[in-house]
């Protein structure tokens, strides 16, 4: 019958106003959720943005340092005992500053910002501006600035730009920004700029208590010998190296930031917690939908009723009804949902993915909403008697 004469469709479709309403409101629902998981994801993915533009096979950090965030350093000796290790291709030192670094742009108060720094020789990044612009940080007093860094630091965002940029203060230092590359921020960090090992022990003396700066280590990135056991590696590192530094894979690592910031910090909750919130306004306001509906076609229904239908028709017809407008609804809430993603991403510098998983779970969380309001709308229809409807 229902494929005969598709009347939930007609339902939904018979009046047109009411249908744009209904949509709005499932839409609002929709981008509730795209907008928490979205934050969400962000949080996640900014915060091991750093870590996914490292060429490392394997990361050696501070055994103190719980999080990627946190400001521990070990000796740079660690850095060359693993480069004796069987199977370990090169070891390299990556330089960290945020706690105490701040930029200054020109006639303007200082902002804190993200310092990386490296020795322009060594195969540290990934990332394809760096690696190309890598000679331009040689020189004194130059530095490459992330142009999704946010608008208050005023960065250059173009290479355009940084040719004509005025000089900054770096750590009280003048600093020349002469490029630009993309990485983005993260709730810690408003901005990054990329210098060499030099010019960052000019910028930071004091990090080695009047010893030179570049003895302590943020980050070691390590590659390993093709065909080797990235896995036996790090287990080889571990057993060899002392206990004030750990290493792991480099998607082990990523792993262990985001349970960190999921499970150990508030901030991953509050945002799975907006998440259910938006799924449960979006419960209400289709539960709304739908029961009005009903409640205005109950002749009909009890025509049907009379007529012999059973109540598996009337609980398929609705489900069918929450389906289309679950469907039709997510449409519009994903499109409004996308353009705020871009916005959000230009604005702050946070990365704003909408992949085809994440909206997946989101179109999975709308139909769940949709059909659990029409099961509960469908106790108005089934629990009414016929003859009492006329």
């Amino acid at each position: 019958m229902l494929r005969q004469t598709p009347l939930a469709w007609r339902n939904l479709i018979h009046d047109k106003r009411r249908l744009a309403t209904a949509l709005c409101g499932i839409g609002f629902a929709v981008l509730l959720m795209f907008v928490e998981t979205g934050v969400r994801y962000a949080l996640f993915d900014s915060t091991v943005q750093v870590v996914r533009e490292l060429d490392a096979d394997i990361i050696i950090i501070s055994s103190a340092k719980y999080s990627f965030a946190v400001n521990q350093q070990f000796p740079r000796s660690r850095i060359y005992q693993a480069r004796s290790v069987e199977g370990i291709q090169g070891a390299y030192p990556l330089y960290m500053e945020s706690f105490r670094a701040n930029w200054s742009p020109p006639k303007d108060k200082g902002q804190s910002i993200r310092v990386l720094a490296f020795e322009p020789g060594d195969p540290v990044f990934l990332n394809e501006d760096v690696q190309k612009k890598t000679a331009l940080i040689t020189p004194s007093q130059t530095a490459l600035a992330d142009a999704k860094s946010k608008r208050k630091l005023r960065l250059p965002t173009t290479d355009e730009e940084a040719e004509t940029s005025e000089r900054g203060r770096l750590g009280g230092v003048p600093i020349r920004v002469v490029g630009t590359f993309e990485m983005g921020t993260d709730f810690a960090n408003d901005g990054n700029v990329i210098v060499s090992a030099a010019n960052f022990a000019k910028c930071f003396p004091y990090r080695a208590m009047g010893e030179d700066p570049l003895t302590l280590v943020d980050v070691g990135v390590v590659h390993v010998k093709g065909g080797q056991d990235i896995d036996l590696i790090v287990e080889r590192l571990n057993g060899l190296l002392p206990d004030d530094v750990e290493a792991f894979s480099r998607h082990a690592f990523i792993e262990r930031e985001i349970s960190f910031w999921n499970e150990k910090t508030p901030i991953g909750v509050v945002f799975l917690v907006g998440t259910v919130m938006g799924f449960v306004v979006g419960v209400i306001i289709c539960y709304q939908i739908i029961y009005t509906d009903l409640s205005e076609h109950l002749p009909e229904f009890a025509t049907l009723k009379a007529m012999g239908y059973s109540n598996l028709y009337f609980i398929t017809l609705v489900l069918f009804q929450s389906v289309y407008l679950s469907l039709m609804g997510f449409i519009p809430g994903a499109l409004v949902s996308w353009g705020i993603y871009t916005w959000l991403e230009f604005t702050t510098g946070l990365l704003m993915s909408m992949t085809v998983p994440r909206a997946s779970i989101v179109l999975g969380l709308t139909v769940l909403m949709c059909v659990v309001s029409g099961c509960l709308a469908i106790r108005r229809v089934l629990s009414a008697d016929p003859a009492s409807l006329f």
